[in-house]
């Protein structure tokens, strides 16, 4: 089965409705959300009863490197290059001849550059482009 999800076919259904039926097509079970026992029905649990503000922090790079910072101590952290709003405000010429490029809000978008004079700019923009883009609520109900 296709997933309808990626199209927004359900982008107006209540998120308890849509999650019960997302695991049942994933899992091939009912979600029990009265008592989960599973790692996953507990997940979704949380995605619906526990709203805390603090894990937007937790889940963004920039902020999840100062906490971690203030805990450790930053010579334990990667140091941070940069952060930009826009990709156009990305100075790629001075940048060092290896790094990488990452959104702060999401998994799978980063690009890796070993050698900045080898590296081929357009596809990286082109691949951060479609990660900016990139929604966690509506495919997973994960909100902020």
């Amino acid at each position: 089965m296709r997933d309808a999800s990626k199209n927004g076919l359900f982008n107006w259904m209540p998120s308890k409705m849509y999650l019960k039926l997302k695991h049942k097509q994933k899992m091939g079970k009912k979600l029990n959300l009265r008592n989960p026992k599973t790692y996953n029905e507990k997940l979704q649990w949380l995605k619906l009863h526990n709203r805390n503000p603090e894990y937007a922090k937790m889940v963004d790079k920039v902020e999840a490197k100062k906490f971690f910072a203030e805990q450790i101590g930053t010579e334990y952290i990667i140091p941070t290059i940069g952060v930009w709003d826009k990709l156009d405000d990305i100075d790629f010429s001075s940048l060092p001849s290896q790094f990488a490029l990452k959104c702060t809000h999401d998994s799978g978008g980063v690009v890796i550059v070993h050698d900045k004079d080898k590296s081929n700019k357009s596809a990286a923009w082109t691949k951060l482009k479609f990660h900016l883009k990139r929604n966690f609520y509506l495919p997973g109900r994960e909100t902020l």
